[in-house]
């Protein structure tokens, strides 16, 4: 993408040292747990829960020492809730690599998955603050709530979109919001800008998980690093979904597709032009930036003009990376 966002120069730096930093930490442990660990980290990724951690620590006395482990752990986090994805979702691939359960098996998965968590805390407890381990320990507890509402809900129609958005934002959105929570927090930022801070978080993590539900509909494997349609093959029901059923007259193939532990490849794509034949996408696509300008509304109030502008190109980038 060729569009330049509004980073502070220093969080494009500090964001080299984390990456240095969550590598190294991996790297220096021993065995087939560190390894499948390394191998995932090493495929790469978007690191935008650490840059929320970064950049909500500008809003006052900005120190990379005390962002440090907040930024590493709670990439380690959402690493070890993707591998235990990979694993429930039986996916060979992610971002092009072979996924741990593929590389090795799923008893490693679950294994490097469940040490990234053990590992996250260790490091949070080094920031000597119960608060931080405190709204961590709620992310990861959403994380499972929303992993288990939703396989509860696999392959039903028989739910609702309020149903959806209770799922990401307990998979996804939490996540969001307590990186930017504990960013503002050591930065010593006001009571009043923690809490919008939070709200950011909450809602872009909405609508970044609502547009990732856009691009396993409308997207490309090159981009997902992934074949598209996973979602639909394995019953998941998204908000193109939703819609998509809205407005078709005889929507029984859609139908049979997520009711149907079985379907075929030809099957799944011909659920998905008719997805594409509706106005699902362009309506999906709305209500994530909805979200986003709900997010920006609640950080009216933050004052350092260029953690302000930092916030509003994380926004810009959640809505451009799929258009």
């Amino acid at each position: 993408m060729s569009k330049v966002y509004s980073l502070p120069s220093h969080i494009k730096e500090d964001l080299k040292l984390v990456e240095e930093e969550l590598l190294g930490i991996v790297a220096s442990k021993k065995g087939k747990l560190a390894e499948a660990s390394l191998a995932t980290l090493k495929a790469g990724g978007k690191r935008l829960r650490p840059i929320l951690v970064l950049l909500a620590g500008t809003i006052n006395d900005y120190d990379l020492s005390k962002l440090m482990p907040a930024a590493v752990a709670v990439e380690l986090i959402h690493t070890a809730s993707l591998i235990h994805d990979d694993v429930l979702d039986g996916a060979d691939t992610r971002r092009g690599f072979p996924t741990v359960n593929a590389a090795w098996d799923e008893t490693i998965a679950i294994s490097t998955g469940d040490y990234l968590f053990g590992m996250a805390f260790e490091i949070l407890s080094k920031l000597n603050n119960p608060y931080f381990v405190k709204i961590m320990s709620e992310a990861v507890l959403a994380l499972s709530v929303g992993e288990l509402y939703q396989m509860k809900t696999y392959h039903s129609l028989n739910q609702t979109v309020d149903d959806y958005l209770f799922k990401i934002k307990n998979k996804t959105a939490f996540l969001f919001s307590v990186a930017c929570l504990m960013g503002a927090t050591l930065s010593g930022a006001k009571e009043t800008e923690i809490e919008a801070m939070g709200k950011y978080g909450e809602n872009l993590g909405m609508a970044f998980q609502i547009y990732d539900d856009v691009l396993d509909i409308s997207g490309d494997k090159e981009t997902l690093g992934k074949p598209i349609g996973i979602d639909l093959k394995d019953g998941i029901v998204t908000m193109p979904v939703f819609f998509a059923l809205e407005e078709i007259t005889t929507g029984e193939c859609l139908q049979k597709v997520v009711e149907n532990v079985n379907s075929t490849e030809e099957e799944i794509r011909e659920a998905i032009s008719i997805i594409e034949s509706t106005s699902a996408i362009e309506r999906t696509k709305d209500k994530a930036k909805k979200f986003i300008e709900r997010a920006l509304e609640s950080i009216e109030l933050i004052t350092d003009a260029g953690t302000k502008r930092g916030l509003y190109s994380i926004g810009e980038f959640v809505i451009d990376r799929y258009h």
